[in-house]
């Protein structure tokens, strides 16, 4: 049990070394990621307007190009009026007239609608230009931090993921499994030391006879308090479990 003890501290050291090494990048990643998404669905609205200032510019392009034709029909329909010989001819092209110029109106007028759509998507469409150029920026300079972050520490989490590759095949499963709970549900760190008869953890009092036990570093212990597993390393200054260096 000593020597599975021994890999449990080794196994929590570098555990804490990687925790700090995660936890000094704070939530750049999450930045990153966000922020990506973000200028994506920018992108895709950007696209989705210039789809739609096409659609509608061409829309409009057909309108003016049927008013005009309509606009010719109505000058040939009032040529022909003072040509008419009777009453049922005169009926005829007046009723032609009055379609043809309800006709105009109406395209004219929806053709005027696509026309302040289409200024108002151009509105729309310069916004999000600078919308994506805003948080491409703030992407690109975010970026670069994280690249910079990880330079520094890539190098130091690669070595100390070596060095616990081994540690797994040292421990029995149920132990590790233990022992990866407690750290998850306590913000990384699943040993605690005893330290002058109290947990270094939780400050609990330790009963002078599981004190000794725990000492020989012969069974497994976990504080009644915290839950944490309980070792006893004078020889390291007990600055390997706890993170924090004696003076």
């Amino acid at each position: 049990m000593r020597k599975t003890l021994e890999a449990l501290i080794e196994l929590q050291d570098i555990d804490w070394k990687l925790k700090e090494l995660s936890d000094a990048k704070g939530d750049l990643p999450q930045k990153v990621e966000s922020l990506s998404h973000k200028v994506q669905d920018a992108r895709q609205n950007l696209q989705q307007l210039h789809d739609d200032k096409k659609e509608k510019k061409s829309r409009k392009a057909l309108l003016d190009n049927d008013v005009v034709l309509f606009h010719k029909n109505l000058d040939k329909y009032q040529n022909q009026l003072y040509h008419v010989k009777n009453n049922k001819e005169y009926d005829a092209i007046t009723s032609e007239i009055d379609s043809t110029q309800e006709k105009i109106d109406q395209y004219e007028f929806e053709s005027l609608e696509l026309e302040e759509a289409v200024n108002e998507i151009e509105g729309n469409i310069k916004e999000t230009e600078e919308t994506i150029q805003e948080l491409q920026a703030e992407l690109d300079k975010s970026n670069q931090f994280l690249k910079e972050m990880l330079t520094k520490t890539e190098d130091e989490e690669r070595v100390l993921n070596e060095k616990r590759a081994p540690l797994f095949e040292l421990l029995p499963r149920p132990i590790l499994n233990h022992y990866e709970r407690i750290r998850a549900g306590r913000g990384g760190m699943a040993l605690a030391l005893l330290k002058d008869g109290v947990c270094s953890e939780c400050s609990a009092h330790i009963p002078s006879q599981r004190a000794m036990e725990i000492r020989m570093m012969n069974d497994f212990y976990l504080c009644e308090v915290c839950g944490r597993i309980l070792v006893y390393r004078p020889d390291l200054n007990d600055e390997v479990v706890d993170g924090k260096e004696e003076k």
